[in-house]
């Protein structure tokens, strides 16, 4: 990393249980002395959250607001109609700060107020971390589904990269099932021939006794993926309620740590796509206008078929 880091913002980006990605980062970070600060996206899958989409900070309980953008955690922060997040579940077993994200909220307002905060914070560094990879995807991949949040936050971290510095991790290698392994090898090579690939790190004994208190009290899959390698685990496993099979291999357990530009600027053509808009709508809409996938758009699908379903009945 090119400067000293004292203090550091890991995010979870994808929604859902990547905040659980974060503890091997904040583990390899803490061990070097680096005060952490945890974050993740109020959007839990829609397995357990049957409502389309995140959740806005308005429907949120016991959340302290920090700005427009972030909200202070605890364990009893929920939704009114009872939903816990993972971050909340996962405030129960460690003791660093942990952050919901708006989403919601204008990306130029994001932006400010995460340069705010880390600037009052004296915050040196910003790692958003992705579960599975899919953050890898040129946007051409046949199995890609869920980049709408992922690309939403590597725009953000690009945008902001001139102000304070922003890495990308990626956890899991394929453990989403989105990307085949020649898929995430071949950017990772594009990314390091640019001298983009930052360094990496695995889990140790330390953050795979966390991660396993977590995984054991967190509906996840991807997040999962990593633990069974640490495990020595190797081969296929069901995810998504047997739905699809990912090979567990020894890779799934490292995080390679990326630059943000040369990830945003020579891979992401979908993230360079959703910096044209400035909120989660028109990045939403302009995925679809261009065929790209949603997993916004697959929720509300759902939602509605669910719908449908009961009034039948």
């Amino acid at each position: 990393m090119s400067r000293p880091i004292k203090k550091i913002l890991i995010i979870g980006i994808g929604g859902g249980a990547d905040i659980i990605g974060t503890i091997p980062s904040k583990v390899y970070f803490e061990k070097k002395g680096v005060k952490c600060y945890l974050a993740g996206l109020p959007w839990e899958r829609y397995s357990i959250d049957p409502y389309p989409g995140p959740r806005t900070f308005e429907s949120i309980t016991n959340l302290k607001r920090i700005n427009s953008t972030l909200g202070l955690v605890d364990k009893n922060t929920c939704t009114f109609d009872g939903l816990y997040f993972s971050e909340s579940k996962t405030a129960k077993y460690i003791s660093n700060k942990i952050y919901l994200l708006n989403i919601f909220n204008s990306f130029s307002n994001i932006c400010d107020d995460l340069v705010s905060f880390c600037s009052k914070q004296n915050i040196d560094c910003i790692l958003g971390v992705d579960v599975g990879g899919d953050i890898l995807a040129k946007g051409d991949e046949k199995g890609l589904a869920s980049p709408l949040a992922d690309s939403i936050m590597l725009s953000i971290l690009y945008k902001i990269s001139n102000k304070i510095q922003t890495y990308i991790g990626m956890l899991g290698f394929g453990s989403d099932g989105e990307l085949s392994h020649s898929e995430l090898t071949s950017s990772l090579s594009n990314i390091s021939k640019k001298n983009g690939l930052i360094k990496s790190f695995g889990i140790n004994l330390d953050s795979y006794k966390i991660m396993k208190k977590l995984i054991s009290n967190i509906e996840t899959d991807a997040s999962r993926i990593p633990i069974l390698s640490y495990e020595g685990e190797f081969g296929l496993t069901p995810i998504r309620r047997g739905r699809i099979q990912v090979d567990v291999h020894p890779l799934c357990q490292i995080t390679f740590v990326l630059n943000t530009k040369i990830l945003y600027k020579n891979i992401s053509k979908i993230s360079q796509l959703i910096s044209k808009t400035d909120n989660f709508f028109d990045a939403n809409e302009i995925l679809l206008k261009n065929n790209y996938p949603s997993e916004f758009n697959y929720e509300n699908k759902k939602h509605k078929e669910s719908i449908s379903l009961r009034n039948k009945e």
